[in-house]
């Protein structure tokens, strides 16, 4: 867990299997879906869009995306109603937030490096994809296969805005961050003022003996903060969500709640850390107010995308919620 990118990229490399290559014509929208170009409030086009590596010009309304990954991007555009062409997955199976919306879509296995060859496959008449996957460097290479808007790897909020913007839903876009915010909103005040009080902290364990803690940048922090709850530790690094703790540290994940998240190093790294005697003098331990997530929870606290953001409420409030029943 070396950074940001390399988790949300990877997933932790050791937890992905390629996923099958399905066909890459487009799968026909489902009942209530709409292609790229259908409905909605959406502006007039032409258009300039701005985006993370600079801005890009849109002759027409797209109708034919593609997503690079199945990262943000994807979590965004199917938010919004639109159905891609195809996508990356790097993911098998999907992540849970994502699976239903992005059935039938057709992908193609991504690893590491994208295909730019099976992007262009699709034909699109855009390209989504997020910071980290398109750089200075690469950018050229996707924009050659359609018109290429760059989104934010940080931020739900600017990623949702410039893909509504991208394909002509913006007011789409604008409604989904109003209704997300209410309903994080609402989650909050359904807690008791001893719940909302309670202090959280994380810690993943890795085979090789590191320890990462999320911070008040990630987003499980930012869901936290916007919930009310006391803050995570504060980010030491721009743009990044998680801090490395040493094991001089671990009194730093004295708490109320303790969560130990698992990033797919597994049982073994999860039990050593356990049996530090330094991690069974912490007060928290030794109260028994500690709680394991599983792979698909710890994911989602740490992935930022207008899709998580309601279940990671969710998922803080139970938290809370049962700590103090």
């Amino acid at each position: 867990m070396p950074s940001r990118r390399a988790v949300l990229s990877s997933a932790t490399a050791a937890t992905l299997t390629a996923a099958g290559l399905t066909a890459c014509s487009p799968a026909a929208p489902a009942a209530g879906d709409a292609p790229a170009g259908a409905g909605g409030t959406a502006g007039a086009f032409p258009r300039t869009v701005e985006h993370e590596l600079g801005t890009t010009e849109l002759a027409r309304r797209p109708e034919r995306v593609v997503c690079a990954t199945d990262g943000a991007e994807l979590c965004s555009l199917l938010a919004l109603g639109v159905r891609p062409v195809g996508f990356g997955q790097r993911n098998d199976p999907l992540r849970p937030w994502v699976r239903d919306l992005a059935r039938g879509v057709p992908s193609y296995p991504l690893a590491e490096e994208t295909n730019f060859e099976q992007l262009a496959g699709w034909a699109p008449d855009l390209v989504l994809v997020q910071r980290g996957f398109a750089d200075t460097g690469n950018l050229a290479t996707y924009s050659a296969v359609a018109p290429t808007v760059v989104t934010s790897f940080i931020d739900w909020r600017t990623n949702l805005e410039q893909v509504g913007r991208a394909v002509g839903r913006e007011q789409e876009a604008a409604e989904r961050t109003v209704a997300t915010d209410a309903a994080v909103a609402e989650t909050a005040a359904a807690l008791t003022a001893r719940a909302r009080a309670l202090t959280v902290r994380t810690v993943a364990a890795f085979d090789d003996g590191s320890l990462y803690v999320l911070n008040d940048q990630s987003p499980a922090g930012r869901v936290a903060a916007a919930m009310g709850l006391p803050g995570l530790p504060a980010a030491t690094t721009d743009g990044e969500a998680v801090e490395v703790l040493s094991a001089e540290q671990l009194v730093q994940l004295e708490s109320d709640l303790l969560v130990l998240l698992d990033f797919g190093a597994g049982r073994a790294a999860t039990d050593a850390l356990r049996a530090r005697e330094a991690f069974q003098q912490l007060e928290v331990v030794r109260a028994g107010h500690v709680v394991e997530l599983d792979e698909e929870q710890s994911n989602q606290l740490y992935f930022d995308s207008v899709l998580t953001v309601e279940p990671n409420a969710a998922l803080l409030a139970r938290l809370v919620t049962d700590a103090v029943a």
